[in-house]
């Protein structure tokens, strides 16, 4: 038997370091660094579309020294891009390379005297267009892909540029990006007018943090003080001033919150729950796009609590009704952490199968509770009685449910109870029974019948169409009408609960006697049924009807069919 070293023998044995002369030591210092391919991406994919270079030409101007304006020219053939700084001398090296080589020129990450950080955004420039460069007495022209064959551009092509001598003098620097066709949408589409907003929009506050002012197209982009952003808002809003931002918040959740990075936009987020601007007070740390914010950000990981607090303040404004869903599962995050949940506890965050809301205060205090996906066979009915039953359709009570079963979360629950042997035991699915009253019907219920009515009309059914409560989806006496339930459908999205209605009418016109109690649904109702579903003539009508109310929507169609509710 082999004797082999134990580990400490191994480490200390001389004998057994068979390492070649050659080999490096362990202490040899290796340095990671990029070859050609790392340049080529930083041109041609560093930035998803124009307005990414021209922001990049834009940068340049607000961190010229002595820069106090950037004049911008856009169209769909070109873009020119100048600015009243101190410009770059072409005819010197330091000048040329700060031109040329990725990296290079005086930017600093950390450096708050500049929008930029990274000195390679003349990379994505010359990506976009053919490009003249000019400053003082000398131009630099690139041609990357080489698509022109006249003017400065020639004689160029790739990432070699050529020098050339201008004009006349020229104070500041002009950047002139004539764009490659492929860039550049069509000039009457909605996505051409979409990149000069969103060009005006990324600008919007810099002239606050910097005093450079920015003209597009002849019109200043400043948007002033953004503290006054939310000023004249309609809704709940606060303002809110650190040594890292200025916040301006409103409660308009679906609208996202815009971030700035020194007057620089950055990225809307939603995670908040809020709308409304926050214009950090020097430069984040971002990624290479420019596009997001880097883990790691000191000044955001600052900011970031702030807004959290702020947040919590200006949820404090709202009422528990105007809480959307986004704002609701914001709160049930923060719940789930030790600090907030005692916080909002009582605030109605979570739904019922009634669709009204409900604390978590009140779910914990209930013995036991029931959870269902929508519409279910006697939930509403068993919440009447006093049961908490809870909604998982709503995402914020979806978000609860996941959240009570986790084990790394604080949120403490009562124990469960299944909601149809719940129901059963109350006797809440048995009998059949009409609603004589109409004007008891909730907007979703009314909006089920009209449509119900309208669909018994148009398919040739010649049967009174009813809303009722059974244990059933809905049930005829054979001859003179049809009761829909709650159970007919089975989702509130559009596209399926009419698809849900046309099934249940069919289902109930191919019965020919009463189908209470135990229908029969032997072979000769399911040949009538079949064929009642697949009867050309009522797909079409169908489908008509389903195209109605995509292009004109439901009252419109409700007006043109007379479908009425008892009580109108």
């Amino acid at each position: 038997m082999t004797d082999h070293p134990t580990l400490s023998e191994f480490a200390t044995n001389e004998a057994t370091d068979s390492r070649p002369a050659s080999q490096p030591s362990a202490d040899e210092t290796v340095t990671m660094t990029a070859d050609e391919r790392v340049a080529t991406y930083l041109i041609e994919d560093q930035m998803a579309d124009l307005t990414d270079a021209i922001r990049e030409a834009v940068q340049n101007g607000i961190d010229s020294p002595g820069s106090s304006r950037v004049l911008v020219s856009i169209s769909p053939e070109r873009s020119l891009i100048l600015d009243d700084g101190a410009g770059v001398d072409l005819e010197s090296t330091e000048g040329r390379r700060n031109l040329s080589v990725l990296g290079a020129g005086s930017k600093q990450r950390a450096d708050d005297e500049t929008i930029g950080e990274w000195g390679i955004g003349k990379g994505a420039i010359i990506a976009k267009g053919a490009v003249r460069i000019w400053s003082h007495d000398t131009a630099l022209c690139f041609d990357y892909r080489d698509r022109r064959d006249s003017g400065p551009w020639a004689d160029v092509s790739g990432r070699d540029g050529q020098l050339v001598d201008a004009d006349h003098h020229l104070e500041g620097m002009l950047v002139e990006i004539d764009h490659y066709k492929d860039e550049v949408p069509d000039s009457d589409s909605y996505r051409w007018r979409r990149y000069v907003r969103d060009l005006r929009k990324r600008f919007a506050y810099v002239q606050s943090r910097t005093s450079v002012s920015i003209v597009i197209n002849g019109e200043s982009v400043d948007n002033g003080d953004p503290l006054e952003a939310v000023a004249d808002s309609p809704h709940p809003s606060l303002t809110r001033e650190t040594e890292d931002a200025i916040l301006a918040l409103e409660y308009t959740p679906h609208e996202g919150l815009d971030i700035y990075s020194n007057g620089l936009y950055v990225t809307t987020k939603r995670e908040y729950g809020l709308g409304g601007v926050v214009v950090s007070k020097g430069n984040l740390t971002l990624n290479f796009a420019r596009n997001d914010i880097q883990s790691g950000c000191d000044r955001w990981q600052r900011i970031d609590s702030a807004l959290e607090q702020a947040r919590d303040d200006l949820y404090a404004e709202v009422s528990d009704d105007r809480l959307t869903a986004e704002s609701r599962e914001v709160m049930i995050e923060a719940m789930a952490s030790e600090s907030s949940d005692e916080q909002w506890a009582d605030r109605k965050l979570f739904q019922l199968a009634t669709e009204s809301r409900i604390s978590l205060e009140e779910i914990q205090a209930a013995p036991k509770i029931g959870w269902v996906d929508g519409a279910q066979k006697g939930a509403d009915k068993l919440v009447e009685r006093g049961y908490v039953v809870l909604d998982t359709s709503d995402a914020a009570t979806q978000r609860l449910r996941d959240l009570a079963t986790d084990e790394d979360t604080s949120i403490t629950m009562p124990k469960t109870f299944d909601v149809g042997e719940q129901a059963e035991s109350e006797g809440v699915w048995t009998g059949y029974h009409r609603i004589e009253d109409e004007s008891q019907l909730n907007a979703d219920q009314r909006r089920y019948l009209r449509f119900a009515r309208v669909l018994a009309s148009e398919l040739g059914i010649e049967r009174d169409v009813y809303y009722g409560e059974a244990s059933a989806d809905a049930w005829t006496d054979g001859r003179t009408y049809i009761v829909i339930t709650d159970s007919a459908v089975t989702s509130r999205q559009r596209a399926v609960w009419m698809h849900d209605l046309y099934l249940v009418i069919l289902h109930e016109a191919a019965h020919e006697t009463s189908s209470q109690d135990r229908p029969s649904h032997g072979h000769h109702f399911e040949s009538t049924y079949r064929s009642l579903v697949e009867d050309p003539g009522n797909r079409r009508s169908f489908a008509k009807l389903v195209q109605q109310v995509v292009d004109e929507g439901f009252q419109s169609m409700f007006k043109k069919y007379e479908a009425t509710l008892r009580f109108e």
